[in-house]
């Protein structure tokens, strides 16, 4: 896992902002945000972990989501912890 990854994976889950190159964390009425390149991919709530693709199902993607759950393809397939998926808006944890 990228250092920038642990990083704002740490920054969602202490609600605290992060900025790193393509990577941000900021609270957004209440809930901690992360962005990749301006898309909101993961939000802490009160239920845990919320996370989708976006619409982007990349490396770069799959990577920022990688803390949270077992995001990867598999045979073009995205999956997560081992299920097909779509990439909407899920708990992740």
């Amino acid at each position: 896992m990228r250092k920038i990854t642990r990083e704002a994976a740490a920054a969602l889950r202490e609600g605290r902002s992060y900025s790193n190159s393509n990577t941000t964390v900021t609270s957004t009425g209440g809930e901690p945000t992360l962005y990749l390149h301006g898309s909101p991919i993961a939000r802490r709530t009160d239920k845990g972990v919320m996370i989708t693709t976006a619409g982007y199902n990349t490396v770069t993607t799959r990577e920022r989501l990688s803390p949270f759950a077992g995001v990867h393809t598999r045979k073009g397939q995205l999956m997560i912890d081992g299920v097909p998926w779509d990439g909407a808006w899920r708990l992740a944890e």
